[in-house]
């Protein structure tokens, strides 16, 4: 499969993937070799992980051109108008699907990977180190988890949550005016923008006040560089896991719960497809239902949860939600308004995207 990595001159590097045919396998490998390399050679993948983009990384975000997936360390970026691109927007086109796609069950994929899949359209997927990454196509949402599980992401309708290490980032688009709102949270407070407000805004420990800050760009898959981040896998970690695929547990309870435990990692699938997804003891949580959208994702770091709706004044529709939670800061969003909330100060946007202190 042919791929390029080039340099424009100011530090910035892309890869360029031909992912127009051959074994989607092959190009997961491909982007992950590119991403050793990177950090091999001293580079930092921006803002965290590596990235997936075939064929095309430029994007327009308030009349600032970026054309890189990679970059050297860069000095503290001050304007918000640098945003960083973190993957393919086409969520859907799984490059290392089995080649089955309709066989249910627990199957190893040619790259090394354990993919369970379940019925309503979920799938669960595994390496050897316990890196998880659930899909739940009906709802479009994905959710993944690091081997080490420093880093956690969630994509859904209702908004985007990618944490890694002391930090959450999440971005969040009104449905209705297409305006997109970007937070961070992170050791000062929780920092917060849109594409319609002039001005970055951070809550900390003595209010609101203005700042200046960086956001990045979450409209790629970054789920898959974080559930495969210093992960083991490839074509040589094939046989360890058809042994591992082969102690895997199943069993059915009485309400007809379909139960796996595949390498340590628990699944259940309620009749309905709810499905929950559990490593360790309690610490790491995943869970995702195909009926009515819903999402969540704990771990001992950051809590998150969503779910779809139409947004709505009245109070007593059911409307969209996406809530984030790292220790004393939150973030929550319903679709028309968006507040954030630290040290017991809270402020945001409502629903006319005006700043509001509460």
């Amino acid at each position: 499969m042919p791929s390029n990595r080039l340099e424009d001159g100011r530090g910035h590097f892309s890869l360029l993937v031909d992912d127009r045919g051959g074994d989607g396998g092959d190009l997961l490998a491909e982007v992950a070799e590119s991403f050793s390399r990177v950090h091999s050679s001293g580079l930092k993948s921006s803002p965290h992980q590596a990235s997936l983009t075939p064929f095309h990384h430029s994007f327009q975000r308030k009349t600032r051109w970026v054309n890189t997936t990679f970059h050297h360390s860069p000095g503290n970026r001050k304007s918000k108008n640098h945003l960083y691109r973190m993957g393919s927007s086409n969520y859907w086109n799984d490059p290392y699907s089995t080649e089955n796609s309709s066989a249910l069950g627990a199957t190893v994929t040619s790259q090394g990977i354990i993919s369970l899949r379940l019925h309503s359209g979920i799938q669960v997927d595994t390496t050897i180190d316990k890196g998880i990454r659930v899909l739940n196509s009906q709802s479009q949402i994905i959710i993944s988890l690091s081997p080490d599980g420093n880093s956690a992401s969630l994509i859904h309708p209702s908004g985007l949550v990618y944490a890694y290490g002391s930090r959450v980032e999440i971005t969040t688009t009104d449905p209705t005016t297409g305006n997109t709102k970007f937070a961070k949270m992170f050791y000062k407070g929780v920092s917060f923008t849109s594409d319609t407000s002039a001005l970055v805004y951070l809550v900390d420990q003595a209010g609101t006040r203005t700042t200046s800050d960086t956001f990045s760009d979450l409209s790629g898959d970054f789920s898959i560089p974080v559930f495969l981040h210093n992960a083991h896998y490839g074509s040589h970690m094939v046989r360890e896991c058809k042994k591992i695929c082969s102690q895997t547990q199943y069993w059915i309870t009485e309400d007809g719960t379909e139960n796996w435990v595949v390498n340590g990692i628990r699944v259940s699938q309620t009749a309905d497809g709810l499905v929950r997804v559990g490593r360790g003891t309690s610490k790491y949580q995943i869970r995702t239902s195909p009926t009515n959208g819903t999402a969540t994702i704990t771990t001992p770091s950051v809590h998150s949860t969503a779910s779809m709706g139409i947004p709505s004044t009245s109070s007593s529709s059911s409307g969209p939600h996406l809530f984030v939670k790292r220790g004393e800061r939150r973030l929550h969003s319903d679709g028309l308004t968006f507040i954030v909330r630290n040290a017991g100060h809270a402020s945001g946007f409502d629903e006319f995207n005006q700043l509001k202190v509460y």
